[in-house]
């Protein structure tokens, strides 16, 4: 049975100005960690956030295999605030695009982004190392 990506840990920084987000996946028995730090923004936090989650699991993917982020956006649903995000995975067998989403849970936003990456990406990244 193959492991589950699982989010182990999200931290957010914010600076004047900057906003950092540092990511734990956890895959098998594997701590994917990665940081990523950009210029603040009204939803700045979430995009970073999801911009450090790919970066991890760009950590897992086997060789030839690229994840890239096309977009992490918030939204309210009926349910509360939501994250969607959209990432494209190129192979050498071509390009596929990828929808997570994940909903707040009262929580920081930014959870729920790292969470959304990990929907979108979970099974296929399963999958590309199958093979």
């Amino acid at each position: 049975m193959i492991a589950r990506l699982r989010v182990a840990g999200v931290r957010v920084e914010r600076t004047p100005g900057r906003v950092a987000v540092s990511v734990n996946l956890l895959h098998n028995d594997t701590m994917l960690s990665a940081r990523v730090e950009r210029p603040a923004g009204e939803s700045a936090g979430v995009q970073v956030a999801a911009e450090a989650a790919v970066e991890a699991v760009r950590k897992a993917a086997p060789p030839g295999t690229a994840f890239t982020l096309q977009r992490a956006s918030s939204h309210l649903v009926s349910a509360g605030p939501a994250v969607v995000t959209h990432i494209v995975v190129e192979t050498p067998r071509g390009q596929e695009h990828l929808v997570g989403s994940a909903l707040g849970r009262g929580g920081p936003l930014e959870d729920a982004a790292v969470a959304a990456v990990v929907d979108a990406v979970d099974r296929r990244l399963a999958w590309l190392l199958r093979r």
